[in-house]
């Protein structure tokens, strides 16, 4: 397990055996500190045995060699409360591989992620697990999954398409790709705090249940003989829950 630190007291702790967050203390608008990972993720099975290359102040860079497969991981915690990872991957055949997702709860494990206020920059969605890569993505407008405008994770719960089900298990899906682009933010107005999620890819998982939250990269295919790129940043921070421009009323009952 190795601990990042930044100049604003966040700390960071990582498992250098399978490269996932496993706690990450930020203040809220108070200045009080708190472990916002709402639960530990599961490991990604394909991705055991990372070996750490050269820690360092504010950064660890993890190697996996595994099956012809070799990929550096490098993590980065900036003073402005971004966690930056940079991927590099090749392979001698083509290969795939994915990252356990950070799973977040904003509030610190005190109350559940119902009330924390969504926004997504994504156009379609599709369903996941279940549906397949290959599908046809629906566009969003007028569904439950239209989150361009910012709205509550429970209000969106309510509704007849997702009445039944436990929480989020969508992909969702943007235009553009390659450049470092903000994709998501999740504002909790208890706390203050806000998690900025940031992709160079054109997609993310969205997992949501009573508890915690995540957005995780989509697996990444890797070519034989060709360098697979892409970089993932969480930054957190704290704002006027006024200032978000919620779409759909906030209420505590969410929670519950």
């Amino acid at each position: 397990m190795h601990l990042l630190r930044n100049a604003r007291g966040m700390r960071v702790a990582i498992d250098a055996h399978d490269a996932s967050v496993r706690a990450w203390w930020a203040p809220d608008r108070y200045g009080r500190l708190a472990d916002v990972l709402g639960a530990v993720p599961p490991a990604a099975k394909s991705c055991a045995g990372w070996q750490c290359a050269s820690p360092g102040d504010g950064h660890l860079q993890l190697q996996l060699a595994q099956d012809g497969l070799s990929v550096r991981l490098t993590y980065r915690l900036d003073d402005d409360g971004s966690l930056q990872l940079d991927c590099v991957a090749t392979a001698d055949t083509v290969s795939r591989f994915s990252l356990a997702a950070p799973r977040f709860n904003l509030q610190g494990r005190r109350a559940g992620v119902g009330d924390h206020v969504l926004r997504l920059a994504a156009d379609r969605y599709r369903p996941w697990p279940g549906g397949c890569a290959g599908d046809a993505a629906l566009d969003v407008a007028g569904s439950a999954f239209d989150f361009r405008q910012p709205a509550p994770l429970a209000s969106r719960l309510a509704w007849p398409a997702l009445v039944n089900l436990p929480g989020f298990r969508h992909e969702f899906c943007w235009t553009g790709g390659g450049q470092l682009r903000e994709a998501a933010r999740v504002a909790d107005p208890a706390s203050g705090r806000v998690l900025r999620f940031s992709s160079t890819q054109d997609s993310c998982h969205l997992y949501s249940d009573l508890r915690c939250f995540s957005l995780l990269a989509q697996g990444v295919e890797v070519q034989p003989g060709q360098a697979m790129r892409f970089t993932l940043a969480y930054r957190l921070g704290v704002q006027d829950i006024d200032a978000f421009d919620i779409s759909e009323p906030v209420s505590m009952m969410s929670n519950k």
